[in-house]
């Protein structure tokens, strides 16, 4: 016992203090995440739109988070990540609130473009503020404190928006847009803007000082645009699995997605810090993508309340061997002067995969069903196993 307590102890020691009020931040921030789980079935059913339109919808929501990342980035290392934080809590989460009012499928369609646009500038700004904030050897593990508040945020959100939702769509918007404001106001009363410093050791010989010339992070992104399809499934489509085929409730889809919150806040922080030093972070990317694969197979074969908390299980553990190390490698690779642009970049393969995923799988399930799908997602999967050890190959040809 005494030496689990201990574990606990390091895995969450020497970590700065604004670390842990970022992490706070997050974990309000994402308490609210209710709008993105549950948009798909609340296009569908409560709004009544097509399947073709509910793929546009989030479709326009994931170009608005290219878009916002995109120019967020820039602005990063032009005004600072402090200020970028700041406007996209507090405006985003005005927008939230306005976006719940509306009903027509083409102002919907325009608003949720803007609103991502305005909520993603978050994202590469915080985590250019960790990449500040934090010491180098201590930067994983502090990645981790922020998805484990993320990750406990994501728990009670979906189940507590289930509920809202069982009541009232337009309560999950409220909810979203009132604990943004409060974010807001944590990050701008707590934490004190801190500037980055104006010099860096490079690690390697190799001087980079943009993204855009940095070929060996250039066939990164794409990479993480295959995992991240992959996995980014199970948050935006997925529901309408569980809805049309399993026949779960709003509530029983909320406590589904809240499990895999709940295990990534409990494990990632000891998985971390256990593991780190094992062995490469692109065999941690490789594994998580092994257990993608595995979890898609299943589907063809399988399915059931008890089959899908398992394969939550196994998803979690995925998210958890694979994401932490692809923001790793996206700051060991990015110099102090263009962090913002790195990180806008990396945000930005996320945004496109939040484009293509619900497109792809809403094409495919009404071209050949879910079984299609689950191949599919397979593959890409795969494609990223491919990608992440040739990337390691090319890095250690840099290197030496």
């Amino acid at each position: 016992m005494t030496s689990f307590l201990n574990l606990i102890k390091n895995a969450y020691g020497g970590l700065d203090r604004t670390m842990w009020l970022l992490a706070l931040i997050q974990f309000i921030n994402r308490s609210g995440t209710m709008v993105v789980v549950f948009l798909s079935v609340y296009l569908k059913d409560d709004l009544g739109f097509s399947l073709g339109q509910v793929g546009t919808v989030m479709a326009l929501f994931g170009a608005g988070s290219i878009t916002g990342t995109f120019f967020g980035g820039r602005l990063i290392d032009k005004i600072g990540f402090y200020r970028i934080m700041f406007f996209s809590l507090f405006f985003g989460g005005l927008a939230f609130i306005l976006v719940g009012w509306v009903r027509s499928f083409a102002v919907l369609a325009i608003a949720m473009f803007f609103l991502s646009a305005i909520s993603e500038c978050f994202r590469p700004a915080n985590l250019a503020a960790m990449s500040i904030y934090s010491k180098p050897e201590t930067y994983t593990r502090s990645v981790a404190l922020s998805r484990l508040a993320m990750n406990l945020g994501f728990s009670i959100g979906p189940a507590i928006g289930g509920f809202l939702a069982s009541i009232d769509y337009n309560l999950i918007f409220w909810v979203d847009g009132v604990t943004c404001l409060i974010a807001a106001w944590i990050l701008k009363v707590y934490i004190e803007e801190k500037k980055a410093p104006k010099k860096e050791k490079e690690e390697s010989h190799v001087i980079r000082k943009s993204p855009y010339k940095d070929k060996i992070y250039l066939l990164f992104l794409p990479t993480c645009v295959f995992y991240t399809v992959s996995f980014f499934q199970f948050f935006s489509t997925m529901p309408l699995y569980y809805k049309d085929v399993e026949h779960f409730t709003e509530v029983e889809i909320g406590w589904l997605m809240a499990l895999n919150g709940l295990i990534v806040a409990v494990f990632e922080m000891v998985l971390i810090y256990k593991f780190e030093k094992k062995t490469s972070l692109y065999n941690f990317i490789a594994w998580g993508s092994v257990l993608l694969i595995l979890s898609y197979i299943s589907l063809v074969f399988w399915g059931g309340w008890w089959w899908l908390v398992f394969l939550t299980i196994v998803i979690s553990f995925s998210e958890m061997l694979a994401l932490p190390f692809m923001n790793t490698f996206m700051n060991n690779r990015a110099p102090v002067e263009s962090k913002g642009q790195y990180a806008s970049l990396y945000v930005m393969a996320w945004a496109v995969a939040q484009i293509i995923t619900p497109l792809i799988a809403t094409n495919m399930i009404a071209f050949s069903g879910y079984n299609g799908l689950w191949l599919l997602l397979a593959g890409f999967a795969v494609i990223t196993i491919i990608g992440i050890k040739w990337l390691e190959r090319l890095v250690m040809r840099e290197k030496a």
